[in-house]
């Protein structure tokens, strides 16, 4: 089972052992970051992604229309295709879109808008600039991170990126030509790099420039020119982008749930009466091509938020091998920290990335602050980091050692002292004993290594609520086959947990030719593999007396589909043998072959109505024996099985009858409203009005 495979930013997916053309254009293409103006004419890096999905021969960028520059590409079934061109923007406003074209179509990127100031000079700014632009040998140009261009004085942090491009060996930033820091980097071939230090602005005028180098030579950022007035005293926003939440300025105001928001889509306010678990994961890269926010979240109807994901530094080989860019990026994240601590991966989207209310003064901004607001508004909801993932859990099999363990929670601890609207701590370990993304990795004393680590998290987090006078939650997410739970003592293990998150998902998928129900209540007829399913499940738990009420249910908020289904016997799909991993146009739901959100199967396969028969050949059905909704494509051999509301209701039943704590589901933003409503109308939650 292999939870963490819904992919845009910085997750990863499992590569598809079969490739297939599906006759159809492109998947969306991403450029990366840019400023949003620039003070002068400049020579300006352009870099794009296309993380997943089917692949282009070509690639071209434009700017209002006008082709810049293009390239040829590589076709590696749906495996990520990338490209970078450094072209000249002159003064005015500029449209970049890049363009992936193969034979059955050209997919466009999201625009991209840019303004350029008129400004004296247009060259790289810095006085290295000329010099290494006939140079090839020496760093890319790096970005210094959007700054308000007035400032208080105090402390600020100053961040800095370069994108892609040749890598430097170490950098400076530079206040008004004196150097005020500096640090040594990892070079990657022409992966991105980053850093960022915390720099104290006296009142006055600053020109602030990054410098990268290498022994061919060293490129200057564009100059960051920044007002800085008042005093020191009292000023600032604390060193490094952490802060403990104090100096968060006007941008604190409490972020309620907007039931009448379109972007809430169908959801509902209840009232949880049976004070069961009701719980969800909102995913980091889920604000890029998904676009859902935390303000999308239905917060007022959860009680657990589970943030995904949190990496640990150290070693990182799955990381390394399915995403590059992203093993990358955090190797710049971890710089200055040991191996086996805990820090945040996209920087970006978690501590930068500016939202409506956000204000300078505050300490970070992005997702996190956006929680915090959350937080104020919604005291009694839990939200809980999610450390580790599907490619990110390599660092886990070496905790082991004592002292590893050691550094690893004492980061956790000083992690949820600097982001305090944070409730505790939740460890998705995939998988102790193996079978996880690195197939090296895995031993017998992995269940060993589990409970030592939630024995180790429990007496560390008991120690902060004496400090801080807050309670913290353990909870951690586990493998649901029985197998998997066999390894580990969970009665021992639970004594110190306060949630086990059963991923009572991905049962079965497209990885392998079995048919089955990815997330049934129970064995169906044609079970392949007895107990594979929630029922299965429990039943290895309880039978290691581990306390029900402990025990929260999956819910699948997505589909697994297969294409090429062959052999069928009558009118049952899963009779027959599965094929590829089913591949449609991406987008809308649908970001990785064989993976399907919960809203695209009802608005394409049954016509928006979750009841409905289905449409363009697509046939509704539903086992009645595992409690589990399909829908079945005879013509064209596809199968999707996935959780509806009907199944929903079935698995809060369950819950109810044998004593459970509740649910919760992966992943929020693939919901249209309809499940989340149905966990609370299967636990009869009373509605309310707005």
């Amino acid at each position: 089972m292999k939870k963490n495979k819904k992919v845009l930013f910085f997750a990863s997916s499992l590569a598809a052992a079969i490739s297939c053309h599906s006759f159809a254009a492109p998947a969306v293409p991403q450029i990366d970051w840019l400023p949003a103006s620039y003070d002068q004419p400049s020579n300006v890096d352009v870099a794009w992604n296309m993380w997943w999905g089917e692949n282009a021969t070509s690639w071209r960028l434009t700017d209002n229309g006008t082709e810049l520059c293009q390239g040829e590409l590589v076709v590696d079934g749906n495996q990520a295709q990338k490209g970078s061109c450094t072209i000249a923007l002159g003064a005015g406003s500029h449209e970049l879109i890049v363009h992936l074209k193969n034979s059955d179509g050209e997919t466009p990127s999201a625009p991209k808008q840019v303004t350029v100031n008129s400004g004296s000079g247009g060259g790289t700014g810095g006085g290295t600039g000329g010099e290494n632009d006939n140079n090839a040998n020496a760093p890319a140009k790096p970005v210094i991170a959007w700054l308000d261009s007035s400032l208080q004085a105090g402390n600020h942090t100053i961040s800095w990126n370069m994108w892609w491009g040749e890598n430097g060996n170490s950098w400076t930033l530079s206040d008004n030509d004196e150097v005020v820091c500096e640090g040594a980097l990892t070079a990657d071939g022409q992966n991105a790099q980053s850093g960022s230090c915390s720099v104290d602005l006296k009142a006055g005028q600053h020109s602030l420039q990054v410098a990268l180098i290498n022994s061919k030579g060293s490129t200057d950022s564009d100059p960051k020119v920044v007002s800085v007035s008042g005093s020191t005293d009292g000023g600032g926003t604390g060193g490094g982008g952490g802060g403990g939440g104090n100096n968060i300025g006007s941008g604190d105001t409490p972020l309620y749930t907007d039931f009448d928001s379109p972007t809430l889509r169908q959801h509902q306010p209840y009232k949880n009466t049976s004070q069961s678990v009701v719980g969800s994961y909102f995913v980091e890269w889920g604000i890029y091509g998904r676009n859902y926010q935390p303000a999308d979240i239905p917060a007022a109807n959860l009680t657990h938020v589970l943030y995904g994901f949190i990496p640990i530094c150290g070693p990182n080989d799955s990381l390394k091998a399915a995403n590059p860019q992203g093993y990358s990026t955090l190797v710049s994240q971890c710089q200055g920290k040991k191996d086996f601590e805990v820090t945040v991966h996209d920087k970006f989207a978690a501590l930068e990335k500016s939202y409506t209310g956000d204000v300078w003064e505050q300490d970070y901004k992005g997702v996190f602050n956006q929680f915090r607001r959350i937080k104020k508004a919604y005291p009694d909801l839990k939200i809980l980091p999610s450390v580790g993932g599907w490619t990110l859990s390599d660092p886990f099999y070496y905790l082991d050692n004592s002292a590893n363990r050691g550094i690893f929670v004492s980061s956790v601890v000083d992690f949820l002292k600097t982001y305090t609207f944070f409730d505790g701590v939740d460890i998705d370990w995939e998988y102790p004993g193996g079978g996880g993304a690195n197939g090296a990795l895995g031993k017998a004393s992995d269940g060993e290594t589990y409970v030592l680590l939630m024995q180790d998290l429990r007496a560390a987090l008991d120690s902060l609520s004496k400090e801080t006078g807050k309670k913290y939650q353990v909870t951690s997410a586990i493998g649901a086959a029985p197998e998997k739970i066999a390894r580990i003592d969970y009665a021992k293990a639970s004594q110190s947990m306060d949630y086990i998150f059963m991923m009572t998902y991905d049962y079965y998928g497209a990885w392998d030719g079995n048919l089955g129900h990815h997330a049934g209540i129970y064995d169906a007829s044609h079970a392949i593999k007895p107990n594979w399913n929630l029922d299965g499940a429990v039943k290895a738990m309880t039978q290691q007396n581990v306390p029900a009420s402990k025990l929260v249910a999956g819910v699948a908020m997505y589909g697994r589909g297969w294409q090429g289904v062959t052999g069928v016997e009558g009118n049952n799909p899963f009779t027959g043998q599965g094929g590829a991993p089913l591949s449609l146009a991406k987008g809308n739901g649908h970001w990785e072959d064989g993976v399907l959100d919960y809203f695209h199967i009802i608005e394409e396969m049954l016509g928006g109505n979750a009841q409905g028969v289905g449409i363009n050949g697509w046939m509704s059905g539903y086992d009645t024996t595992a409690e589990a909704a399909y829908v079945w494509h005879p013509q064209k051999g596809q199968l999707v099985t996935y959780d509806n509301p009907r199944s929903v209701k079935a698995k809060t039943g369950y819950v109810d009858r044998h004593g459970l704590g509740g649910v919760f589901s992966w992943e929020i933003d693939g919901d249209n409203g309809e499940l989340l409503n149905a966990i609370h109308d299967g636990f009869s939650h009373s509605k309310m009005n707005q």
